[in-house]
Order: structure tokens, then sequence, then C-alpha cells
């Protein structure tokens, strides 16, 4: 029977377990949630069938263009208009923030597979292996020289490739988009939303107060520590922590795959979660300088773990939904129906994929780390890559749904290329 796992902490009253002061706190700092009136999100509209929700995790374009996979199957199988959530950190962020900005051309279209490839995976790719994001933020270094900052440059270089100047509070209501970040200050995930932003210890305000932009949330979420500087949001009146500086770092610093946010769904959604965070290296050779050197690995272990504790929770919830599918039985308050798979997911013989989707949609022909392996940066990328990643991303989407949640989608399974 698997394990009952930790309940979302939003939840939660009291002292929190990770009330533990830091180097240089004191006992009046422990986290505790807010306990004020502020204001919150509403529920989206009810979807016409199963209602569907998304995690697209970190991983620069990597994780962009696997995460574009993903709603590209969405659109091919008919299912993207269910979407109602759509959470997402860091360069799985970018993906979302572009599903927000199309949604109503999308909508207008139908949410068909050849619109969403028309519409945002076209133009995403001619993008990112045109040119390189990262040489123009560089270019853009001297705009640093005032009161902004590079994660100022690096919201206004989203704006210009990606988003325009569209307002965060703008965004559509139809589905509950969420970027998420990290607050330094409070130790816990910042939430940027159409309706709120904040986080359960500082409390929330109403986005149409805080000018932000989409490309600004995006960016917030994206922001990889030392690269760029946290981003300062000043002026915000939170209900409890207008003594708090908001210092926001890429959301993959708190949870980097996006889970937290969909953590109190219903247990009759459907969440669909990807993981194409970095790969972790066992070996000697990491680096020669040694302070700099062992901070990085350590690191990257506590990356690692609380990744994988993550992951081996949400599994663990999603196949408690499947034991009480299968035997009739309520399903626990724990249980969650939905997928999760990373870029490196295999089928095999112990493990095979529904022959019903496997016939005639191969996979990826490389060994399947070769795409996992692409440089989690924001680098210019060939466009045979581009296109291998948003396949990757499709092509494991549809397998497990056809292997685990077949009753969700269409009687015709999606081919690709030929979007239903």
């Amino acid at each position: 029977m698997p394990s009952i796992p930790s309940r979302d902490l939003t939840h939660a009253g009291g002292t929190q377990a990770l009330a533990t002061p830091a180097v240089g706190s004191s006992a009046n700092d422990l986290v505790r949630p807010c306990d004020r009136p502020e204001p919150r999100h509403r529920r989206p509209p009810a979807a016409d069938g199963v209602t569907v929700a998304v995690a697209l995790s970190g991983g620069g374009f990597r994780a962009t263009l696997s995460g574009l996979g993903v709603l590209q199957f969405l659109a091919d199988g008919g299912l993207l208009g269910n979407v109602r959530y759509s959470s997402s950190v860091s360069g799985g962020s970018v993906a979302n923030g572009l599903f927000a900005h199309h949604y109503d051309a999308l909508a207008a279209e139908g949410f068909t597979g050849e619109a969403f490839n028309r519409i945002v995976v076209a133009p995403c790719i001619e993008r990112i292996s045109g040119s390189s994001f990262t040489w123009k933020l560089v270019g853009n270094v001297w705009r640093v020289i005032g009161p902004k900052t590079r994660v100022n440059v690096l919201a206004d270089s989203f704006a210009d490739w990606f988003f325009g100047a569209q307002p965060l509070a703008e965004t559509p209501a139809q589905c509950r988009f969420v970027l998420n970040a990290a607050n330094l200050t409070t130790g816990v995930r910042f939430t940027l939303e159409r309706e709120i932003v904040g986080d359960y210890v500082s409390g929330h305000v109403a986005t149409d107060t805080t000018g932000l932009r989409l490309a600004d949330a995006v960016a917030a979420s994206a922001a990889f520590p030392i690269a760029f500087n946290p981003m300062h949001l000043k002026g915000l009146d939170l209900p409890c922590g207008r003594d708090r500086p908001v210092k926001l770092q890429d959301g993959g610093v708190y949870d980097n795959m996006g889970l937290e946010a969909i953590d109190g769904l219903d247990d009759d959604e459907l969440i669909i979660a990807i993981n194409a965070g970095g790969l972790f290296y066992v070996r000697r050779g990491y680096g020669w300088i040694p302070v700099i050197r062992d901070f990085l690995r350590i690191n990257s272990v506590l990356y690692r773990q609380s990744t994988a504790l993550r992951r081996r929770e949400m599994v663990d919830r999603f196949r408690a939904w499947e034991v009480a599918n299968k035997a009739g039985t309520p399903q626990p308050p724990w249980a969650r129906r939905g997928v999760l798979f990373g870029l490196t997911t295999t089928f095999d013989d112990t493990n095979p994929a529904s022959p019903e989707w496997a016939r005639d949609r191969p996979e990826y022909p490389e060994p399947t780390q070769t795409l996992a392996r692409v440089k989690t940066s924001f680098a210019r990328l060939q466009q045979d890559t581009c296109e291998q990643l948003v396949y990757r991303g499709w092509w494991l989407t549809g397998a497990t749904l056809a292997t685990y949640h077949r009753e969700a989608l269409p009687a015709e399974l999606p081919t690709w290329g030929q979007p239903g």
C-alpha cells in the first residue's frame, strides 16, 4: 500500500515542519502561514469531459520544448481545451507562458493540433534555433546600468521574443496558469497568477495591483541562481509580509517539477507531469576548485533528493488511484489520477507500453539519455534537436496516457503529423 504523503502546506495550520531557524535567524522568523484576510483565486470553469492539469518542470529550453510536446499531444487528442490548471517552473514556464499568451487565438480555432503547432510550436522552434537567447542577454548587459538588473534584462528579453507587454492580470481566466518562483525570504513557493501573487507565509495580493507582465512572471520563475540575481518585487502590500522583502529566484530552487501548486486537486482530475530536469552523473571529476566544487556537488545532491522525493510521492498517489479504480473501491483521500514521466522514461518487456500506442508510433530512435543530456540553458539549439525534444514530450505523453489512462483519450489515438 502506498505511503500516505504529506499534505499541501498551504492548507495546514500552525508552525510548519520547515520551521527551523536558519543561520542568523531568530525564533520569531519561524515559517507560519498567513492568517489574515487576503484575495484568493477563483476556480476555473468546468471542462466538458475530463478536467486536465499539467505540471511542466524546469530545465532550460530543453524543458520548454518537451513541455510544448506535452501540450501538442493534448491538442492532437482534443484535450487541450480541457486544461484547467497549468503549473510550471523555469524553462517549463516559457512553454506555460506561450500557452497562456496564445490561449485566445488557440480557442478561436478550437484548440486543434494544427493550430497549436502553427501558432505556438513552429514559431518557438524558429526562435530558439534561429539565434541565441543567451547572446541576446549578453548583448543587453549594458542595460544593467541604472535601476535595472540582470533579471530585469531577462524579463525584457522574454517580452521581446515571446510575450510582448501582456499584463499577467490579463492572461485567460478559463485556465489557472500558475508560474512558480521561490521566495528566498520566506523559503517557500511564490505563485504568480492572473488573480493573485504571493506565498502562504506572506499572504497574497491581487495581481492587477502589481503591474507585473507575463514576461516578468516567467523571468522570476526562470531566474537561475548565480546567472541571474533575485527579482525584487517592491511595493507589494502583502497581508503578512509588509516588513519582508520579496526576493524571487528560479522556482526549481523550491520545487523543480511544479507539483505543489496542483497538490490539492480532486482525485478525478487528470494530472500530466513531465520532469525535464538535468541528469545527475555519478563520477569523481566534477570540478577542480575545492570549495566551489564541493558546494556545487552538494547542491546537486540536494536537488536530486528533493526532486526524487516529490516524484516518488506523486507516483505513489497515482498508483493508489489505479489500485482503487481497478478494485472498484472508494479512492483514498491522498490518491490522484495521472501520469508522471521524465525524458529518460522507458518502456520495455517488464514495463510495456500499450500495443495500440506503440504500433506506428516509433519512439525516438537514439539512446533515451541523448535528449536529456541537452544542456540546461537558454542557448541556441539546432532545429532537429528542437523538433526531437517536442516529439519526445509528445510521444511520452501519449505512451503513458494510452497505457495507464486509455479512458481519457479519444477512440482513435493521435498520430504524429496528423492531428485529430
